[in-house]
C-alpha cells in the first residue's frame, strides 16, 4: 500500500538473517547514503528483541522489529511499521528549536575558523559540530538537516517558514549563481553543489537576500566564510534548515 511518503513496505529478506550482524540492515537498505539508521537491542535470557529505525529524507521512518532466540536465530519473527513525517512546525516552534541549538552552533563554528573538521568535507563540518549536542537529530544523508526554514528552486519557486538565523544549515545542490557584485558591479558566475554542498549560516541580510555561511571543503579545505546571494540563483536549489531535537520525530536521547 502506497503511503504518500518515502517509508513504505520493504522486503525484509528473512532468509539472509541480516539481524545477526552488528548494525545489520535488510539488504534493501545496505550501502544506502540517503538514509540515517539507528538500532536498539534488548535481551532476556536467550530471547533477543532488536529494533531498527530507518529515517528517510522526508523524515518519514520505517521501524523494523526482529524477535529471535539466539539458539535458533532462523526462526525469527520480523515486523515492519511506518510513520509519516512530523507535521509542519509553526514559527514559534521553529524559534524554540533555534534557541535550543542554533545559537550554540553559530558560536561553535565561528570558533573553528581556519581549522579542518573531520575529513575536511562540507558535510563533516556539520556532523562534527552536531556531535556534542546530544539531543540534536543528525542529518539524513547529504540532503536533509532538520526542519525546512527556506527553500528556493532556481528562483522559480520559494517558500519561507521563519527568518533565516545564524546556526541554521544551508544546503546547495546543482546551483549556478550569476549576477554582479562588489563596488564595480563586476559580473560573476559560480557553480556550487556539484556534488551536494552544505554550510552553517553566520548571517542573513533580508534586504539584499544574501546569506553568509561557514563552509569547508569547497574552495578551501579550511573553515571559512562565503557569501551566497539568493537573488542570483539561476538554476539548482538552496535550502535552509533548522536543526531539530530527536524528540521531533519521536526519538529519545540515548
Amino acid at each position: 500500500m502506497e503511503t504518500g511518503y518515502v517509508a513504505n513496505e520493504v522486503d525484509l529478506a528473512g532468509h539472509t538473517q541480516w539481524w545477526l550482524s552488528p548494525n545489520g540492515l535488510p539488504p534493501v537498505f545496505q550501502g544506502r547514503r540517503d538514509i540515517y539508521t539507528e538500532s536498539d537491542e534488548s535481551t532476556s535470557e536467550t530471547l533477543v528483541t532488536k529494533e531498527v529505525f530507518i529515517l528517510f529524507q522526508d523524515y518519514s521512518q520505517t521501524i523494523i522489529t526482529v524477535r529471535f532466540d539466539t539458539q535458533n536465530p532462523a526462526s525469527a519473527q520480523l515486523e515492519q511499521r511506518h510513520e509519516g513525517p512530523p507535521r509542519s512546525l509553526r514559527q514559534d516552534e521553529l524559534e524554540e528549536a533555534y534557541e535550543r541549538f542554533g545559537r550554540s552552533l553559530a558560536s561553535a563554528v565561528a570558533s573553528r575558523k581556519d581549522s579542518v573538521l573531520g575529513d575536511g568535507t562540507p558535510q563533516a563540518l556539520v556532523h562534527e559540530l552536531l556531535k556534542p549536542l546530544k539531543d540534536a537529530l543528525l542529518p539524513v544523508g547529504t540532503r536533509a538537516y532538520g526542519a525546512l526554514v527556506y527553500a528556493n528552486l532556481a528562483n522559480a519557486s520559494t517558500q519561507q517558514n521563519d527568518e533565516i538565523r545564524p546556526g541554521d544549515i544551508i544546503s546547495i545542490r546543482n546551483a549556478k549563481f550569476q549576477g554582479k557584485h562588489g563596488p564595480m558591479h563586476a559580473k560573476y558566475s559560480v557553480e556550487v553543489g556539484k556534488p551536494d554542498h552544505v554550510g552553517i549560516v553566520s548571517e542573513w541580510d533580508g534586504t539584499k537576500k544574501k546569506v553568509r555561511a561557514w563552509e569547508q571543503g569547497r574552495e578551501s579545505k579550511k573553515v571559512k566564510q562565503e557569501s551566497f546571494k539568493l537573488e542570483d540563483l539561476r538554476s539548482g536549489e538552496v535550502k535552509i534548515w533548522r536543526v531539530m531535537p530527536r524528540s521531533w520525530i519521536g526519538w529519545t536521547t540515548d
